[in-house]
């Protein structure tokens, strides 16, 4: 389930300012489309990297919104949009994740893969989609790891069974899932569909502070889109 929050747009000198109240989420651009654009890629990197629980949005008008905001925009002209995050690629995610584990800087992995700074930042970009293959074994190779591409049939799961949507942040996504024979009869790592979407589950993990809840368990997990 795609969550989509509402945004508030208004005309600057300069160009669109967007905000996200519920979020906290802000840009500013010279056009309508790059606001718009600016605006579902920030949900994205915020909901990608959510140290708690994604929150459920609440408003649908500018009226829904707490006081503050509202006088913040009284007497001035306001657009709303529903804003929805925008795509996010797993292969930028899990190349990020990687180059964050390994200790090393962007500067020196680069080096060693004999390419720019900036183009293997490219390669960590949630929003890049032109990956090949021979620039990701050229950095396992140079990172010590191997590449391991492979299409799976994930299983489906019934409604209800995964509660939530993953917390914990960039490195350490949570998510829990109810103790269902599809998932405590399976094999660890698994990759499960539900209503929410697809999911990768790692090793069952320790609940972070969450309340603990009878007959569900917490494991890592990463989202496949």
């Amino acid at each position: 389930m795609t969550l989509s929050y509402l945004g508030l747009i208004t005309r600057t000198p300069e160009g669109y300012a967007g905000f996200i109240p519920e979020l906290t989420i802000l840009a500013n651009t010279d056009t309508r489309e790059q606001l718009e654009e600016a605006l579902s890629q920030g949900l994205a990197l915020h909901l990608l990297d959510a140290e708690q629980t994604r929150p459920k949005p609440r408003a649908h008008r500018l009226t829904d919104f707490p006081d503050e905001v509202q006088s913040a925009y009284s007497g001035r002209e306001v657009e709303e949009l529903v804003v929805t995050p925008a795509p996010v690629n797993p292969v930028s995610v899990q190349v990020e994740r990687t180059l964050a584990a390994s200790g090393m800087s962007y500067r020196e992995v680069a080096r060693r893969m004999g390419i720019l700074p900036a183009a293997l930042a490219q390669l960590a970009d949630p929003f890049y989609w032109d990956h090949r293959v021979g620039s990701l074994r050229q950095l396992a190779a140079v990172l010590n790891l191997a590449l391991d591409l492979a299409f799976v049939q994930a299983v489906e799961l019934p409604k209800g069974a995964i509660l939530g949507h993953p917390w914990g942040g960039l490195s350490t996504p949570k998510l829990r899932v109810r103790d269902v024979p599809e998932v405590v009869d399976a094999t660890l790592p698994l990759t499960v569909k539900s209503e929410l979407g697809t999911f990768r589950l790692g090793r069952k993990s320790d609940a972070d502070g969450q309340a603990k809840r009878p007959e569900s368990t917490v494991y890592d997990a990463r989202e496949l889109r």
